[in-house]
Formats: C-alpha cells, sequence, structure tokens
C-alpha cells in the first residue's frame, strides 16, 4: 500500500477511474481525435485520472467541463503542500469534482523518482489506462509492457500513428467507441 496525501473530493476514488497519458512529444495531429475522445470520456460517470504534465494532457485537462458527468484525478509528482490550484483546478475543486494526490513526497519540486513515485501510486488505483500517443523506447512505452504483464484494461486512441500498438493486449478507443468499449 502506497501512503499519499490528497486534497478534494475522496470520493472520487470509489469510482470507475481511467488514467490517461501521452508522451511529452506527442505529434499536433492526433490533438483533434483526443480532444473529441476526452469530449466523449467526459460525458461518461467516470473518473479521468493523470499528472497532467505532458503537453497534450495538459491540453485536455484544460478543457475539464465542470457541467459534464465525469470527474477528474491530478495525481502530483511533488509535495502536495506546495500545490496551487489554476483556475480550472480551483472551479474544479469548488464544484467537488477534482481530487488531488501526491505520494508522500517532501519536495517542491518534481523529478524523475517522483513522477514513477506518483506514477507508481497511480497504478496501484487505477487498472484501466488509455495511453493517447506513447513514443517508441520511452517511458510510457515501459509502462505499456509492465502493465499488460499485470493484466491492466488498456486502451490506444485509435489513430494511424499508433498503429503499431494495435493488439489483442490494448483495445483501439476513439470518441465514436469509447461508450462501447468503456461505458456502463
Amino acid at each position: 500500500m502506497i501512503t499519499f496525501q490528497s486534497t478534494g473530493n475522496i470520493e472520487l476514488l470509489s469510482q470507475r477511474k481511467m488514467a490517461l497519458f501521452a508522451s511529452k512529444n506527442t505529434p499536433s495531429e492526433l490533438y483533434n481525435d483526443a480532444l473529441s475522445l476526452f469530449h466523449a470520456l467526459q460525458d461518461m460517470p467516470i473518473s479521468l485520472a493523470g499528472g497532467w504534465q505532458a503537453p497534450l494532457e495538459r491540453h485536455l485537462f484544460n478543457r475539464a467541463d465542470p457541467l459534464k458527468p465525469a470527474n477528474y484525478l491530478y495525481y502530483l509528482a511533488k509535495d502536495i503542500n506546495g500545490y496551487r490550484p489554476s483556475e480550472t483546478e480551483r472551479h474544479l475543486l469548488e464544484e467537488k469534482k477534482l481530487l488531488v494526490l501526491s505520494p508522500e513526497i517532501k519536495s517542491k519540486r518534481p523529478s524523475q523518482s517522483f513522477v514513477k513515485r506518483r506514477d507508481d501510486l497511480l497504478f496501484s488505483q487505477i487498472d484501466s489506462i488509455l495511453f493517447l500517443y506513447i513514443s517508441p523506447g520511452g517511458r510510457l512505452d515501459t509502462y505499456l509492457l509492465q502493465l499488460s504483464s499485470r493484466k491492466n484494461k488498456l486502451y490506444i486512441l485509435n489513430h494511424p500513428l499508433n498503429q503499431p500498438y494495435f493488439g489483442e493486449d490494448i483495445l483501439a478507443m476513439d470518441a465514436e467507441n469509447a461508450g462501447e468499449l468503456f461505458g456502463e
């Protein structure tokens, strides 16, 4: 069990959850398809989770709509006591649609080891993972291998650039089939 600190609506951990990951160098051609999928996921009564750090992840999180059924889990790779919410995050916190979590870390600056601890915490709480884009040979490529051996539910954005990852162990998801693949 990984100990963690949190602020916000702790009840969101009891909801169905899906983590979203994108490599930091995600090609711009994927952004529109990723945004369409994100909008479809926001229409579900689930908690969307992530570190929301990579440019595409941040792009999506900044479009979190508090009027939609989805809620949000924000995993930090630094001490939660140094967390200062953005305007979007403050609004989500006020609406009880956000939970911010951090493993026990006493540093205000993220580091590689803290990112790993954050992701370990996330993976201990969430078993459905959506990869929006994976840079071959990168950190997310390693996670994909680890998670598939743990029998997590794995998804990838249905886009031609993600074609090498399509297969039995990872389902291609887009705005049209999100409800069928992950809906109730």
